[in-house]
């Protein structure tokens, strides 16, 4: 059973998820649209937040201050360099903590509305409620819950400005966090500080097909990727996980983190949202005016919140702490099987998210963290199989193998009618290769209306009894051309006395 510790883990990561709600991400999302400003007692609704309008970046800057300030143990601070702000604030690790890890999760809020000809950034709107009022409303909901604990390491929330305008934001911030060697006074230098993972949100909520999310990794960071996807399945958030690990896509804030060495990923709804993909069809709000609040699924942002949210907790907790068992995972077979495709089962104790893989099938298991058992149909071939269970973390993962055999009396090796499609003036060959010798074979074709047209019988191969063929030449039994169409080529072989069918489709052409 598992332990105190690893309860009270397990049980912590549950409960968050049911913290995260769309009404409250909405209520963020639409403050953020709307970007309300106040002077002399008036309400004024400015709807950008553009990086060239100052009024609006300094008024948000200030709404997302106060909201990050609304949790008494997080530190904010501003960076502002020529018109542009970052809102930084910082969750300090534990008191007598020695680590110098850091992790960030960061959002650009700035918005523009380029797609639209006659937009003009100081005089016209630009609400950004999917670019990236999103991305911002996830932030600061995840600080907002994750500010209650301690951790080992510091985690921050950066609120970027400038994005728009080729991430100035986030150039900025890594050009300062980078820094090697800079002289701060007369003896001192700025190490590079010790960032382990960003998660970047940016654009989350159109998509009303599915709950798709994509994660765009590079190679050092493709184990970021991996602690989302893991999460995903361990805690059943039901996303639909598209990872793309490709070290020039430089869609958004990630890219100035990568350059810099720093491992960090984008979420997102699509790094193409301009153009139809698998479950997603192109986002026709995107860098427009009409990107407002109602256009977005709030399931959707829901889902990627909770996501982010349980795994930074598991990554802070766990990933990085001294005293972290790797998990134990056993895997069950039995000796023999006559079942080509096998259930196999085992058990594993982890304090934290994993998935389990069979392999050489690379079946994904299905795991019951309640009994902490695990299931997986694989396929397995005739003889010895040996299979490996694999359970997958963040960073590494541990295996078990064992062995089963397989004892089918009788597997196809191959099945062949050819040509397919054929004409009806040719020839159709049947050729069939079992793993035993056959002693029979024939072949019944049907129309399509299910009447039996002919019947044919097989010879053996002169050199090996397992192969043996037969011909068509497209005729009934009365001799009769048949008509185009599809036929049903019922195909049974005889091999120590048992009777064992194929079915298999003929195109007949004219």
């Amino acid at each position: 059973m598992l332990g105190t510790a690893d309860d009270q883990f397990l049980s912590r990561g549950d409960e968050l998820l049911t913290l995260v709600q769309s009404e409250q991400l909405e209520a963020r999302v639409t403050a953020l649209q709307e970007n309300i400003t106040v002077s002399a007692g008036n309400f004024q609704a400015l709807r950008t937040r553009s990086a060239h309008h100052r009024e609006a970046t300094d008024n948000i800057a200030r709404y997302i201050t106060n909201e990050f300030r609304r949790s008494p143990r997080i530190e904010v601070t501003e960076q502002v360099w020529g018109g542009v702000k970052n809102v930084v604030a910082t969750l300090p690790r534990r008191p007598l903590s020695s680590s110098n890890r850091i992790f960030i999760i960061c959002a650009h809020y700035d918005t523009q509305a380029v797609r639209e000809s006659n937009w003009n950034p100081l005089a016209s709107t630009a609400p950004g409620a999917n670019d990236n009022g999103t991305g911002v409303a996830a932030m600061l909901e995840i600080a907002h819950l994750l500010s209650r604990y301690e951790y080992d390491h510091e985690l921050r929330f950066v609120a970027l400005g400038g994005e728009e305008l080729g991430f100035l934001g986030s150039r900025h911030y890594v050009q300062e966090v980078a820094a090697i060697g800079r002289i701060l006074g007369a003896d001192t230098e700025r190490p590079r500080e010790n960032i382990v993972g960003v998660f970047n949100l940016d654009m989350l909520g159109f998509n009303w097909k599915s709950d798709l999310v994509e994660i765009i990794t590079n190679n050092d960071s493709a184990w970021i990727g991996r602690a989302l996807t893991i999460a995903n399945a361990w805690y059943d958030i039901g996303l639909k996980i598209r990872r793309t690990q490709d070290e020039f896509v430089d869609i958004s804030s990630h890219k100035p983190f990568w350059d810099s060495g720093y491992n960090a990923v984008t979420l997102t709804e699509s790094s193409t949202p301009w153009r139809d993909s698998q479950n997603y069809d192109a986002n026709p709000f995107y860098h427009t005016s009409a990107d407002t609040a109602d256009k977005v699924n709030f399931n959707l942002v829901r889902k990627v919140t909770q996501l982010v949210l349980v795994t930074t907790d598991s990554l802070l907790t766990d990933m990085f702490h001294t005293a972290r068992q790797p998990p134990q995972i056993t895997l069950q077979l039995p000796t023999m099987t006559k079942e080509s495709e096998l259930e196999v089962t085992g058990t594993f104790h982890s304090g934290f998210p994993i998935d389990i893989v069979i392999h050489p099938s690379r079946a994904a298991a299905s795991l019951n963290r309640e009994t902490q058992t695990y299931t997986a149909t694989v396929p397995l071939q005739p003889g010895v199989n040996t299979l490996q269970a694999i359970a997958r973390y963040p960073l590494g993962a541990v295996s078990v193998s064992e062995s089963v055999i397989l004892t089918q009396p009788f597997v196809w090796k191959e099945v062949i009618v050819f040509p397919n499609p054929a004409y009806s003036d040719g020839l159709t060959e049947f050729r069939v290769e079992a793993n035993v010798d056959i002693t029979d074979l024939r072949v019944l074709i049907y129309d399509s209306g299910g009447n039996l047209i002919k019947r044919i019988e097989g010879v053996s191969d002169r050199l090996d009894p397992r192969v043996w063929r037969t011909w068509w030449n497209q005729q009934t039994s009365y001799g009769l051309a048949v008509s185009p169409g599809i036929y049903v080529c019922h195909i049974a072989v005889t091999s120590k006395g048992e009777t064992y069918t194929y079915l298999e489709k003929l195109a007949i052409l004219r």
